[in-house]
């Protein structure tokens, strides 16, 4: 699968309370229409405290938008066909020009169905590169070796990794210093009790978290809170 993730960031003056209303109403709407989307949600940022022994990276944003498609090509006529639509609807509210994060998703832990609709908890975490730590070498540490070191945090009841592979300002594509995001996290516990079982493991503490600080430089946190969009209205 591939996502799409808009960051964005209120202008100045925008209220959250204004922010929520077009995100799920205008910019909810405009996404509905969009061809070939499987799903697509708005995250809004709830915390933004800096939960890892790593330093804080570069990403500040108040939410994002989340569109998942089957494939790159689906990604690109979707957004051809939509036209300027959603852009339209986020210029009032959000500062321009968004920048995107373009992924390959990599289903590690399904969240189970006995959760479904009910109010769990989803961190996001934003990923760099390590100071001398190549897009190659990043990738197999974090898909093929930390993914298993997660496996031993317990506590987590869904865990997505999401690994970029373009990145976008506005309608231009960028190079990973202009939008320094090598890979998002996505988390979900049943509650902060099991949160603070899964960041006080042993799996956590001695082996993923040292793993870790290996070939990431830092890490941007966040609990947010995520709004699924009903497509095809």
């Amino acid at each position: 699968m591939i996502s799409r993730i808009n960051l964005l960031k209120c202008k100045e003056g925008v209220s959250e309370e204004e922010f929520r209303r077009v995100m799920t109403g205008e910019v909810s709407e405009a996404l509905a229409k969009m061809p070939l989307l499987r799903k697509c949600e708005i995250d809004f940022v709830t915390d933004n405290e800096q939960r890892s022994i790593l330093g804080r990276g570069s990403v500040d944003i108040d939410g994002f938008i989340e569109m998942v498609f089957d494939s790159h090509g689906d990604m690109l006529a979707s957004l051809a066909q939509a036209g300027d639509a959603v852009w339209e609807a986020l210029s009032p509210i959000v500062d321009e020009p968004v920048r995107a994060l373009v992924t390959v998703r990599k289903l590690d832990k399904l969240v189970p169905e006995y959760l479904a609709g009910r109010d769990i908890i989803k961190r996001v975490s934003f990923c760099d590169r390590k100071e001398g730590v190549d897009a190659m070498t990043f990738q197999f540490e974090w898909w093929y070796v930390h993914s298993i070191l997660v496996e031993l945090m317990g506590g987590c009841c869904g865990y997505n990794q999401n690994l970029v592979v373009d990145r976008f300002v506005g309608s231009e594509a960028v190079h990973y210093a202009d939008l320094p995001v090598e890979g998002i996290v996505e988390f979900w516990f049943e509650d902060m009790d099991a949160f603070d079982e899964c960041y006080s493991s042993e799996g956590y503490l001695k082996r993923a978290s040292v793993h870790a600080a290996e070939f990431i430089g830092t890490v941007t946190t966040y609990f947010v809170e995520a709004v699924p969009v009903e497509l095809g209205k």
